[in-house]
């Protein structure tokens, strides 16, 4: 699977993986596995070749691709949850009702 297109992006631009490794200050050999995604660069690493490049970062990421719907469904209660759990820490607790304070 693919996550990002930073070799897609440095044939579109005409640089070579080792104009861009000494660019970063990082082996040939670092940008090669980027390039065949068999490991990704950090996301401050990204920014930093997005910046060098004069490119939105959003070019060098692969767009996320679903396999089945409920993958998706599954995230989405995922979140739904969390933005509830959320909600729950944020408001203030209710007033007990009943028992009043006498003086």
């Amino acid at each position: 699977m693919r996550y990002n297109r930073i070799s897609i992006v440095l044939d579109e631009l005409g640089i070579d993986q080792k104009d861009l490794a000494k660019l970063l200050s990082v082996s040939k050999d670092t940008v090669s596995r980027w390039c065949r995604n068999e490991n990704q660069p950090s996301i401050a690493v990204f920014y930093k070749i997005a910046s060098m490049l004069q490119i939105d970062v959003f070019r060098l990421l692969e767009p996320l691709k679903f396999s089945n719907t409920n993958q998706l469904s599954e995230l989405e209660k995922l979140l739904e949850e969390k933005k509830k759990a959320k909600e729950r820490k944020l408001s203030p607790p209710k007033k007990k009702k009943g028992k009043s304070a006498r003086k």
